[in-house]
């Protein structure tokens, strides 16, 4: 997406932006990029890296969904293209509603600088009453997204996986790089909370408190966090990266007043991820009890011994034949 094509430099140009039509124009609203947006984007980042993971289950002509948080997407894959829609729908917070359309060629279909070639990149939002369509295909606050599909379409292929942050790199762009896999993803959450723990220690005793139970809870998780499935590893994930930090950070900046006003509603948030964590934890505990006696079970039928312990094979037949003899 670096390079420019004759017909997108000319489109580039301001003094062509009022002939064309609408959902061609580049998206110009500053209003836009807020903190729900930024938050929209994060949520599809997540889910379409964590169909990009899913190398073990075919996705090709399967359409996959989430929801989560008043956010809705919905990423349709196919032989030739790649189709992702986001819905902000009236159960979020966002104050501009949203409805964002991608489409991308598969690479090995039609590609533009090194990437699937993009077809669609459509934004829909209402202000003011008005509902405004415009083009976010060389939005910065949008330019992720491409490179995420860009990478599960590699994932489909069977290609190696580039993380995101060297390809927006790449495109003179930033992002954070995407978190590692197994034990490892686990120890990088984990200092991350210790560092929101340093970071918001001084703020309130209760908070400081309510975040060394969340710590205590995710550490326990050391032993089974291989058995978390994708999803779990999901909520995981944003809690600890996205959901902790940002409602610290926003407590942060109330006024004295309103901190008051929200402390108690904070320390029941956090102590409703601590219940949550605990939950997990138990069912991860109980799935390893299974396992531990579904083993047990395994062994007892290969190794247990019966009557004739210490006996072998060769003892019990002689044995045998001597008191069929001895009946003769």
């Amino acid at each position: 997406m670096s390079t420019l094509s004759w017909r997108e430099k000319l489109l580039e140009h301001r003094f062509v932006t009022p002939f064309l039509p609408n959902y061609l124009k580049p998206l110009d609203d500053p209003t836009l990029v807020n903190e729900q947006t930024k938050e929209f984007v994060y949520e599809a980042e997540e889910f379409i890296s964590d169909l990009a993971a899913l190398s073990e289950l075919p996705r090709l002509n399967k359409t996959f969904k989430r929801s989560i948080h008043g956010y809705s997407y919905k990423i349709k894959i196919k032989a030739k293209k790649i189709h992702l829609e986001m819905i902000d729908t009236q159960k979020s917070s966002s104050t501009i509603k949203k409805r964002l359309f991608i489409t991308m060629f598969r690479r090995h279909i039609k590609q533009e600088g090194g990437i699937g070639k993009v077809a669609d990149s459509t934004i829909y939002y209402q202000k003011n009453g008005r509902t405004s369509v415009r083009n976010v295909k060389r939005h910065p606050a949008f330019l992720s997204l491409f490179y995420h599909i860009h990478r599960l379409d590699l994932s489909i292929s069977g290609e190696d996986i580039p993380d995101t942050a060297v390809l927006l790199e790449q495109h003179d762009s930033s992002k954070p790089q995407p978190l590692p896999e197994g034990e490892d993803q686990l120890a990088l959450l984990k200092n991350h909370l210790a560092d929101v723990q340093t970071r918001f220690a001084s703020l309130d005793p209760s908070i400081e408190a309510t975040l060394y139970q969340i710590k205590e809870a995710v550490d326990s998780y050391e032993e089974e966090f291989h058995l978390l499935d994708v999803e779990e590893r999901h909520r995981l994930k944003r809690m600890i990266l996205h959901d902790i930090p940002s409602t610290l950070q926003t407590y942060l900046s109330l006024s004295s007043e309103k901190q008051k006003e929200s402390l108690p509603k904070i320390i029941q948030s956090f102590k409703n991820m601590h219940s949550f964590l605990l939950s997990q934890s138990r069912d991860l505990e109980k799935t390893r009890m299974d396992r531990m006696n579904h083993l047990l079970t395994l062994n007892d039928l290969r190794y247990k011994q019966s009557d004739n312990k210490g006996t072998s094979t060769s003892e019990m037949m002689r044995k045998h034949q001597k008191q069929f003899t001895d009946d003769m």
